[in-house]
């Protein structure tokens, strides 16, 4: 579900690993995603983290058939799935003790937001799409991400997102502040170069 990699000393990368459905979030990804931010807050060592999607997508969210009506788990199992959902989109991804990248192309959407939000420095394909479409599917947005996105865009752009199900291109995320940086080249690339450099002048230090 994560395709998790250590490039060079302290730095991770953390690639969302499920490209036949977009990468959207289900219950076994929960689990990784948690357990994976459980082990960056121990690992003083790893200093930045990069959030990335494989297969051309970042994320088309949560996994509304693996959770709910559609899903063919247990009751308890879909309890505890859900509660680690929250533990990790309203806690331990605002926790990282680590410098934060993401790296977006395709969708990223609903479930994905909270670690938009959380994330330091945003990349994004100029092709790249955003949005809130849980309204689309019979759906509120979750109050997690409605204040995770809240924290980051202006309150207008906020009630656009989450009452139209519409989504936004990266210009205009930018615009609204859930993006820092447009790119026409590969987002990845870009992130991780950045992230280097951090890395590099945080070792050498002032002076």
């Amino acid at each position: 579900m994560l395709r998790i990699e250590d490039p060079c000393p302290g730095l991770r990368l953390i690639g969302l690993d499920r490209a036949a459905k977009r990468n959207a979030i289900g219950v076994e990804m929960t689990w990784a995603l948690r357990d994976a931010m459980w082990e960056l807050i121990s690992r003083p060592d790893i200093r930045a983290v990069v959030f990335h999607g494989l297969g051309g997508h970042f994320c088309t969210g949560m996994d509304l058939k693996d959770f709910f009506d559609g899903s063919d788990r247990d009751a308890a199992s879909l309890r505890l799935a859900r509660a680690a959902t929250e533990e990790w989109r309203c806690h331990l991804v605002r926790q990282l003790p680590q410098r934060v990248y993401t790296a977006i192309e395709g969708y990223c959407l609903g479930g994905a937001m909270p670690i938009v939000a959380a994330s330091h420095h945003v990349v994004a394909h100029a092709g790249a799409q955003f949005g809130l479409p849980e309204l689309n599917f019979g759906f509120v947005p979750g109050g997690q991400i409605i204040k995770a996105v809240g924290q980051v865009v202006p309150r207008k752009a906020l009630s656009y997102m989450a009452l139209s199900g519409k989504l936004i291109d990266a210009r205009l995320a930018q615009r609204w502040g859930l993006v820092h940086q447009v790119v026409a080249q590969d987002p990845l690339t870009q992130v991780v170069n950045e992230a280097r450099q951090s890395l590099s002048r945080a070792a050498v230090g002032p002076g």
